[in-house]
């Protein structure tokens, strides 16, 4: 049985919040103290039991154990400067940042058994800050650790099963190997995304034609500027790595374009979707992966509680729903996700009896 601990959150934005909303669930946990400068945030995270006292750094840093650093990864040496004489020994320190050698650097400057165990949670919300916050942000979403070299093996076991109650999937790795593969999954897309968005210039004609797949493909260029220029700078070579070898790629792309090479374009076509479709379909929730049903409903008062109701009294669940497409006043697509195929083709039957169009996707 792993110790009990205190627990202090340095940044109430969403990634505070919502560790701190799951967090909460830990039998380990005795206190959730919080700090942040936005005294609005800070009074959000009282009002919704994100935390159970705001503190100030002076008094809150020697209480904690557990120390989770959820601010800006610019403002970390600062930060660390001014808590490093008050820090106790035995605390751990993580964060949440999206890269994690500059991190680990800085850990490295921490008093003698002050432990660094870089993280990142690779999970987020189109809703920004502690409005944002999610109990469940974090379930089934990776969530990458990177202890430094020699730290025992007992802080580290200690960390991982205080995080086990977020519902992720927690991922032992070494900071630059971590900071490598971020920059080819997450940081050149942003930027990629940055490029397609700003090639429209903005213009009304491009945008009102802008359907599901630019939406889809650019959905991250809305992310916090801010915070987006800190990650570019702090991975800065592994970014500019794979920027060349994608810049390679699209020269190459367009030179078979240009040459009327056919069966180059058909075969990276090919080569592309055969990669993404061996990507893990991971869903939030409990449950890792469900049938879809795609159904048509009318636009009307309670027709999402009737669709719950129908499938409830055949002992089907509901474990996922998003509403597709709808046209005021008229109707809209829904899309259902239950447990198994059998729950699916059971939900169509009983879905058509009641005249609702339905079928699995």
């Amino acid at each position: 049985m792993q110790q009990e601990v205190k627990v202090l959150l340095i940044g109430l934005g969403l990634m505070g919040g919502s560790l701190g909303l799951a967090l909460r669930e830990s039998p380990r946990v005795l206190n959730i103290m919080g700090f942040d400068s936005d005294s609005a945030a800070l009074q959000k995270a009282i009002d919704i039991g994100i935390i159970d006292r705001p503190v100030s750094l002076e008094s809150g840093i020697p209480e904690a154990d557990i120390i989770f650093i959820c601010t800006p990864l610019g403002s970390y040496p600062a930060l660390l400067g001014s808590i490093r004489a008050e820090l106790k020994p035995g605390t751990i320190i993580s964060d949440v940042g999206s890269t994690k050698e500059h991190v680990m650097k800085l850990f490295q400057e921490l008093p003698e058994q002050v432990w660094g165990i870089g993280g990142h949670p690779m999970a987020g919300s189109e809703i920004k800050g502690i409005h944002g916050a999610d109990r469940y942000l974090f379930e089934n979403a990776v969530y990458c650790l990177t202890p430094a070299p020699g730290l025992p093996e007992t802080v580290l076991d200690s960390l991982v099963d205080l995080l086990g109650v977020t519902g992720a999937r927690i991922k032992i790795m070494d900071a630059a190997a971590h900071d490598e593969l971020v920059a080819t999954v997450s940081h050149v897309p942003h930027l990629a995304a940055v490029a397609l968005v700003n090639l429209t210039g903005g213009s009304d004609a491009h945008l009102m034609m802008a359907a599901g797949g630019f939406r889809d493909t650019t959905r991250i260029a809305s992310s916090n500027p801010e915070i987006w220029n800190d990650i570019l700078f702090f991975n800065r070579n592994h970014i500019l790595n794979k920027l060349d070898s994608l810049i390679t790629n699209l020269h190459i792309l367009r030179d078979a374009l240009l040459s009327s090479d056919a069966d180059y374009i058909n075969d990276e076509l090919n080569r592309a979707k055969r990669i993404r479709d061996k990507i893990p379909r991971i869903h939030r929730g409990l449950i890792p992966s469900f049938y879809d049903i795609v159904c048509i409903v009318p636009d009307k008062p309670g027709i999402i509680g009737q669709l719950g109701f129908i499938l409830g009294q055949q002992d089907i669940n509901i474990v996922d729903i998003e509403i597709l497409r709808v046209r005021e006043g008229d109707g809209g697509t829904i899309r259902l996700g239950v447990p198994s195929e059998s729950d699916a083709q059971k939900a169509v039957n009983v879905l058509k009896s009641h005249q609702i169009k339905a079928w699995i996707r």
